[in-house]
C-alpha cells in the first residue's frame, strides 16, 4: 500500500554558485513526500515545482510503485534552490528552467539534461499594473519591475527589453521571487514583473487590476527540462529509465483525464484547476527531447551567456544525454 508522508521544511534558498536568491521565500517551506514499495537504501530523490502535473500525478496514480520505485518527492519555489539540492547530494533529479541549469553547468556542477516535460512559449511573460501606463515593451522605460533573479523568466526580461530599444539601466530591476511579485504587483509596490505559470495569467485579472502585457511568443521558445545528478545517473541507470516510464504513464493517463488531474494538481500544490487544464492546451507534453526542444535550449544557453547571467559559455550539446530516454524505451 502507497505510503504518503508530509514534512514542512524550513530552508534557505539562497545558492551562490547560481547568483541569485529568492526574495520570495527565504524560509519558505518545502514539502516532502514518500511514495514508496519497501524502505530502501536506494530512495530516487525528485525535487519538482508548483504546478507540475507529471510527477504530482505518478504518484497520486501509483506509477512509480509499479515500476519498482521508492521515490521521495520535494517541492521547491523555482528552480535555483533545486540546483543547490543536486550540488549537495540531497535531489538525484530536478525539474528546472533553462536558465539555472545553464547557470549550473557553467558553474561546473554535476548535472546533465536527460529529458524535457514539456513545451510552451505562452507560459511565461509579463504581467502589469492597470494603473501603471505600460501597455507595450516600450512603456517600460522608467518603470519597477520585478523578476526572480536566477530563474528562467531573467533572459526573458532582457530580451523584451532589447526588442524594446531598452537597456536594464532604462527600468528598475526588482529580484522578487514570482509569489512575492504577485503579491506586490497588486499591492502597487511594483508595476510590473516577468513571471510564469501557475503565476501568470492567473494573477493577471480585473479584480487584481493587473494586465497581461504579452507571453513569450515571438520572444524565447521554453522547454522545461528534467536533470539529473551524474554521479547518481551512471550507478543508477535502470532507475532513470524506471522513473521515465512512470513519467510517461502520467503523461499518458493525465492527457486523457484532464479534469480529473486538474483537481489532483490542485489538491497538491493548490494551483487552480483552470491553470492546469491551460497548461494542457498551450504545452506540448513529452519526455523526448525533440530537435526543436533542442535548438530551443541551446539558443536559451547563447542568450544567458549574451545578457551576463552566465560566466562562462559552453555547448549545451555536451550536457544533454539521451542515454536514458533510449533505455527506457522512450527515444
Amino acid at each position: 500500500m502507497r505510503k504518503i508522508t508530509s514534512l514542512l521544511l524550513a530552508t534557505a534558498l539562497s545558492f551562490s554558485l547560481v547568483a541569485c536568491g529568492d526574495n520570495t521565500s527565504q524560509k519558505e517551506a518545502e514539502i516532502n513526500q514518500v511514495a514508496g514499495i519497501d524502505a530502501s537504501d536506494n530512495v530516487l530523490k525528485i525535487g519538482r515545482q508548483p504546478g507540475d502535473v507529471v510527477t504530482t500525478i505518478a504518484l497520486e496514480k501509483g506509477f512509480f510503485e509499479e515500476e519498482g520505485l521508492d521515490v521521495e518527492v520535494s517541492v521547491f519555489s523555482y528552480g535555483p534552490p533545486i540546483v543547490e539540492a543536486l550540488t549537495s547530494g540531497d535531489l538525484d533529479v530536478g525539474l528546472l528552467g533553462d536558465q539555472p541549469a545553464f547557470s549550473a553547468i557553467s558553474n561546473g556542477v554535476g548535472i546533465e539534461i536527460f529529458s524535457a516535460v514539456g513545451s510552451s512559449n505562452q507560459r511565461h511573460g509579463l504581467i502589469a499594473r492597470d494603473d501603471s501606463g505600460i501597455e507595450s515593451l516600450e512603456d517600460l522605460k522608467g518603470k519597477k519591475v520585478a523578476v526572480p533573479v536566477g530563474s528562467n523568466a531573467q533572459p526573458l526580461l532582457y530580451i523584451y527589453l532589447e526588442s524594446a530599444g531598452l537597456t536594464d539601466s532604462d527600468v528598475e530591476i526588482v529580484n522578487l521571487g514570482v509569489v512575492d511579485a504577485e503579491t506586490s504587483i497588486i499591492a502597487g509596490d511594483i508595476d510590473a514583473a516577468v513571471v510564469y505559470e501557475p503565476h501568470f495569467t492567473s494573477v493577471a485579472t480585473e479584480e487584481n487590476g493587473v494586465h497581461v502585457v504579452t507571453d513569450a511568443e515571438g520572444y524565447k521558445d521554453y522547454v522545461t527540462l528534467e536533470v539529473l545528478r551524474t554521479d547518481y545517473a551512471k550507478e543508477n541507470p535502470e532507475q532513470i529509465a524506471k522513473l521515465l516510464r512512470a513519467w510517461n504513464k502520467a503523461i499518458e493517463w493525465a492527457n486523457e483525464n484532464q479534469e480529473e488531474a486538474a483537481q489532483i494538481v490542485y489538491d497538491a500544490d493548490g494551483v487552480d484547476k483552470e491553470t492546469t487544464l491551460k497548461y494542457f492546451e498551450t504545452t506540448e507534453v513529452h519526455l523526448d527531447l525533440t530537435e526543436s526542444d533542442v535548438k530551443a535550449i541551446v539558443a536559451g544557453e547563447e542568450q544567458s551567456y549574451k545578457y551576463g547571467l552566465i560566466e562562462n559559455d559552453f555547448d549545451v550539446n555536451d550536457y544533454i544525454n539521451y542515454e536514458y530516454l533510449e533505455l527506457a524505451g522512450l527515444r
